[in-house]
């Protein structure tokens, strides 16, 4: 791969990992904000600031290889097909992240709360295809099958915690500022999760792609590079989508946003330590937010929007992989001529 090209992909990946952090980090405080427990600022820069020490965390906690990354990335039979084209592999993953860029841009338009690591493995296979190589179409089960598991866990166990922090709440030693204070702390647990799960995705694309070309000075500051960039797009917030987790989805109770956040920190963990696949934060924890709201009743979620996101989430790897494979096509065509 040429210097060129590897550069554009580290660049490419830098800039994934600022949008990741706009549009989802911020979603571990839309809670904390709805229920009024911070101020908006507050909760951004406290977000910010944990999911920079979650990324290096969670980076200082891997032995970082090219195996490492491909089997990460699900990327075994595109990394295959180009041994003997490395630049073919440099396009290959500049269309990925921008079509991952592009889908992540365009639901937190729409103020919905997507993955960005279903939308990146759905771009791989689209432009697995182009290439000519077999998909790795057991990736994307296992995926889809930790994409189904997770928001029924964090919708049940939400519902649960509610229930139990309803009953707790009867108690004159339960007061509404201690749970503002437990809420606090459980929104930092999210947003430290998810810098350690989604911090991986932008280090194992560099890694594939160094691997392939001429290796950097090192994966320490590409690591400190990415940690920034996630940090960096959580302060600037996904306002819109806290609005449609915080507001929208239901009328949050402070009781609620603790029972979410709890319920998706612990969703994140199992996905981290038990599943061997990363669970959306979105995913935890919009399904948590359900969760808890359907504890106070039916009534009390929007089940239309509701509705919204999860098309949303079925539609992601889909819509990516359609994406992701024009956008190589294009490149390809354009690099012939």
């Amino acid at each position: 791969m040429t210097p060129l090209l590897l550069t554009l992909v580290l660049v490419m990946a830098l800039v994934m990992a600022y949008i990741n952090g706009l549009h989802d980090a911020s979603n571990a405080v839309s809670t904390t904000i709805a229920t009024r427990t911070l101020r908006e600022s507050t909760a951004l820069v406290m977000a910010a600031l944990l999911n920079l020490l979650g990324a290096l965390l969670g980076l200082a906690l891997i032995t970082v290889t090219a195996q490492w990354a491909v089997e990460l990335l699900g990327m075994a039979p595109l990394t295959a097909a180009t041994a003997e084209n490395p630049d073919r592999l440099g396009l290959a993953l500049l269309a990925i992240m921008l079509a991952t860029i592009g889908w992540d841009l365009l639901t937190w338009w729409l103020g919905m709360p997507a993955s960005t690591w279903h939308a990146f493995i759905g771009a791989t296979l689209g432009v697995t295809l182009v290439i000519g190589a077999a998909a790795a179409w057991e990736q994307l089960g296992i995926l889809l099958l930790v994409s189904l598991v997770g928001p029924v866990l964090s919708a049940g166990l939400a519902f649960a915690l509610m229930h139990g922090l309803l009953r707790a709440a009867r108690h004159e030693r339960v007061r509404r500022g201690h749970l503002r204070f437990a809420q606090t702390l459980s929104a930092g647990a999210v947003a430290t999760g998810h810098g350690i799960n989604d911090s991986r995705l932008p280090l194992a694309v560099v890694v594939v792609a160094a691997a392939a070309g001429s290796p950097p000075g090192g994966t320490l500051p590409v690591m400190l590079a990415v940690a920034v960039a996630i940090g960096a797009g959580t302060l600037v917030g996904g306002h819109r989508i806290i609005r449609t987790l915080g507001r929208h989805l239901t009328d949050l109770t402070v009781a609620q946003g603790l029972a979410a956040e709890v319920s998706a920190a612990a969703t994140m963990s199992l996905g981290l330590l038990g599943m061997g696949s990363p669970v959306s934060t979105s995913h935890a924890l919009a399904s948590s937010v359900v969760g808890a709201g359907a504890a106070k009743g039916l009534r009390n979620v929007r089940w239309r929007v509701a509705g919204a996101i999860v098309l949303v989430w079925l539609s992601t790897p889909l819509a990516t992989a359609v994406l992701g494979a024009a956008l190589l096509g294009v490149m390809l065509e354009v690099v012939a001529t």
